[in-house]
């Protein structure tokens, strides 16, 4: 793809996100206000709910008709809830009342769906037996000194200037270092306060460590990842406002609930959509401060590009190494060699990207203390090495046989004849395809997300469960995978002419050959 249609692309994207954010003040100013709006007028329409939640299950009992749709966080839901692709979401009133704060078209309604226990989770080993032991007597104390209703009371009620934790990271730890598993998307349960992961459960977990010993390390992560990180013991123990129900028993230990409270749905208030909206670039300016400028997020921003360049390069390196010598382990291999290379080429390339980061993550590599980055890496060293395989086979293949046959004839060995004579030739149409694929990769780190990395993608995420807007940080992410795309582009294109023979000089052509003679 051209830089220019790029560009054009870009601005396409850009035009499409935002002709929505000027005319959804006007789309929704004729519908009459919801004032009376109860829970019963939901059963049959669109509820929104998290993925990995027990609020399907709670939905669908008190609204048996409702349609249910799947989010991956509280963001996605309020976007789809003020663009009108859903009617409602449930969730934990604290949270609900934090969101409607920031953002006034957003209702809750008085009923409740349900009543609730959050509980820390630990695995179902003889260590989490004993940490979950530790924790509930210190769950029992807090409770009975009152420093836990404290807690809660500070965290849910006061302003966010206000809200403080320990200093966990400088913690002393005679006991060792517990690894806590969270969302870093949950206010004010958890989430991210001046680039740093803060809230009730992180207060609760510092407190706790502080309190007996331990040092803390917090790994954030998308919600349906946290239940399979303790299980699989990626983490010592988890907390992300995670509901104790009789089926999550089965696969965890729970703590004894260190908060209880009722489970709320949100819903549109129409009646408030378009009041005191401002002018499309007076909007504009505001994202773009709440988004770059407030709590310095382009930290965040900043700090992703930096793991996904790396994840990026170091699986192009280490990919390209991996297929280019497979190929030259294979290309004269025997019939049991290459089946064996097929299956597992085969078995990488018909397989979801996320899929296998997610086997390499919690089964592969299950039981060791490797981070989602390195992992990130193997995964990626492994597709692309593959691709990089395919390339290599496609070029060497347009070089016809005759140039192999008078190479044998002049007397060259198969490893200089396929060095001096074939590869040079190969690469030519090796690399315009390589460039795309190497496109197409940093495209494809933007799934790291889902085995707790902190990726530019997720960061754009965590970003949004802040401001609960759209608009600018998805605008953001694509501008800077845009930019990121065309760096490396232009790279591969200054090195695909050390291969160009058009390109070459005289003396390049002529050198070793001798004349004048």
């Amino acid at each position: 793809m051209s830089r220019q249609l790029k560009i054009v692309c870009l601005v396409l994207i850009i035009f499409a996100m935002a002709v929505p954010a000027v005319l959804s003040p006007c789309t929704h100013a004729l519908a009459e206000p919801e004032d009376d709006a109860t829970l019963q007028m939901l059963d049959g329409k669109r509820i929104g709910v998290q993925t990995g939640t027990t609020f399907d299950a709670i939905t669908k009992a008190s609204l048996p008709n409702a349609t249910i749709e799947y989010y991956n966080s509280y963001a996605d839901l309020v976007e789809a809830l003020t663009s009108s692709k859903i009617d409602g979401f449930p969730a934990d009133e604290p949270v609900l009342q934090m969101i409607a704060a920031e953002n006034p078209k957003i209702k809750i309604l008085d009923d409740r769906l349900e009543e609730f226990d959050f509980g820390v989770i630990f695995p179902k080993t003889d260590e989490g037996s004993k940490l979950k032991r530790e924790f509930d007597d210190w769950i029992s104390k807090a409770k009975a000194s009152g420093d836990l209703e404290k807690m809660r009371n500070e965290w849910i009620t006061n302003p966010d200037e206000q809200k403080t934790i320990p200093d966990y990271k400088s913690f002393p730890a005679p006991k060792g270092t517990l690894t806590m598993a969270t969302e870093g998307a949950y206010p004010p349960m958890n989430y991210y306060r001046d680039n740093q992961l803060v809230g009730l459960e992180v207060d609760l977990a510092a407190s706790f460590c502080q309190d007996t010993g331990y040092g803390l390390e917090l790994v954030p992560m998308n919600f349906d990842a946290i239940l399979p990180a303790v299980q699989t013991g990626k983490a010592d123990f988890a907390m992300a406002g995670i509901t104790i129900t009789e089926e999550r028993k089965e696969g965890v230990l729970f703590s004894e609930p260190y908060y209880t409270g009722g489970t709320v749905v949100a819903i549109l208030d129409r009646s408030k959509v378009g009041v005191g909206a401002t002018s499309f670039f007076d909007g504009i300016a505001e994202s773009f401060a709440k988004t770059f400028i407030r709590e310095n997020r382009w930290h965040m921003f900043m700090e992703g590009v930096g793991v996904t360049l790396a994840i990026t390069l170091l699986s192009i390196v280490l990919g390209t190494l991996l297929g280019f010598i497979v190929f030259l382990l294979c290309r004269n291999g025997g019939r049991i060699s290459n089946g064996i290379r097929s299956a597992c080429m085969w078995l990488i390339q018909g397989m979801p990207g996320v899929v296998l980061l997610m086997i390499l993550y919690y089964i592969v590599f299950g039981s060791f203390s490797i981070g989602g980055v390195a992992v990130s890496v193997v995964g990626f060293t492994l597709t692309f090495g593959t691709t990089v395989f395919g390339l290599l086979k496609m070029g060497v293949g347009a070089v016809d046989v005759g140039q192999r046959e008078a190479a044998y004839a002049l007397g060259y060995s198969t490893r200089k004849t396929f060095f001096k004579i074939i590869l040079p030739q190969a690469m030519p149409h090796i690399v315009a395809p390589y460039k795309g694929e190497v496109v197409n990769l940093i495209k494809a780190t933007s799934i790291v997300g889902y085995i707790a990395v902190q990726d530019l993608t997720k960061m754009g995420d965590i970003v949004r469960s802040r401001t609960y807007e759209a608009f600018f940080p998805l605008i953001a992410i694509t501008i800077i995978y845009f930019a990121l795309e065309g760096l490396l582009g232009l790279l591969v294109s200054r090195i695909a002419i050390t291969f160009d023979p058009k390109r070459r000089t005289k003396d390049e052509i002529l050198k070793g050959v001798v004349t004048d003679d």
